[in-house]
Formats: C-alpha cells, sequence, structure tokens
C-alpha cells in the first residue's frame, strides 16, 4: 500500500478547514465531538462480541476519522475492518499508534484554539 499521508499531521489542516468552512465554531464542535469518539474507543472494543461487530465499529470510526482529516487512522482502521470482515483478529497496535498521534495533534488543536480565542479582538 502507497503511505499518502506520511507527511501530513495525525489531522489534516487543509482538509478539516475546508469541511468546516473555516468556521472556528464549528471546527471546536467537531474536534470536541471527535475527541469524544477517541477516548470512546477503547471502551467500545470491550463490548465488542463477533467479529461483525468489530467490523461494525471499526467502520463507523473510521469514517469519521476520515471526516476530521485524520486520514493515517481512517488508513489503519479500514485495514483492521478488512481483517476483520474475512474472521481474523485484526492488528490494534497500528490503530493504537494513530490514535496516539491523533490525540496529540487534539491537544495541539485545542491549544491553538485557546490561544486563538484569548487574542481575538472583542
Amino acid at each position: 500500500m502507497v503511505e499518502l499521508h506520511g507527511n501530513t499531521r495525525a489531522i489534516c489542516r487543509d482538509h478539516f478547514s475546508s469541511v468546516t468552512f473555516d468556521d472556528p465554531e464549528l471546527q471546536e464542535e467537531i474536534l470536541e465531538l471527535f475527541n469524544q469518539q477517541v477516548e470512546d474507543f477503547d471502551s467500545t472494543l470491550s463490548d465488542v462480541v463477533t467479529s461483525e461487530v468489530l467490523r461494525g465499529v471499526l467502520h463507523r470510526f473510521k469514517g469519521s476519522a476520515r471526516g476530521v482529516g485524520a486520514f493515517a487512522l481512517g488508513d489503519a482502521l479500514e485495514a483492521g475492518e478488512a481483517q476483520a470482515a474475512v474472521g481474523a483478529v485484526p492488528a490494534m497496535e497500528p490503530i493504537r499508534n494513530q490514535i496516539g498521534l491523533v490525540k496529540l495533534d487534539l491537544q495541539q488543536l485545542k491549544a491553538a484554539s485557546t490561544f486563538l480565542a484569548k487574542i481575538a479582538p472583542l
């Protein structure tokens, strides 16, 4: 597989800005929702009992990840989804590695958002 996202951050800023129309309030709301999904991912996995359910969980999270521009995470989730589709246990390490990078990026985005809100003209 060709690595298309090796030179971007965990969350592609250009994509995210485009899909949120550069609206800071919308961006903050979407990032909060996505951050909650990231945080809930592990607990969601603990409830999975079949490979079909796992495939669905990975598929939904993949859509959310790609929607905000976390393309490498989306790719890792897609690989896991393909493994689950044939009844195999997906390799979770690549997914967890990408989640770690996304969490760091979310922290940076939140810090930048807080800073910009403080210096914005009233």
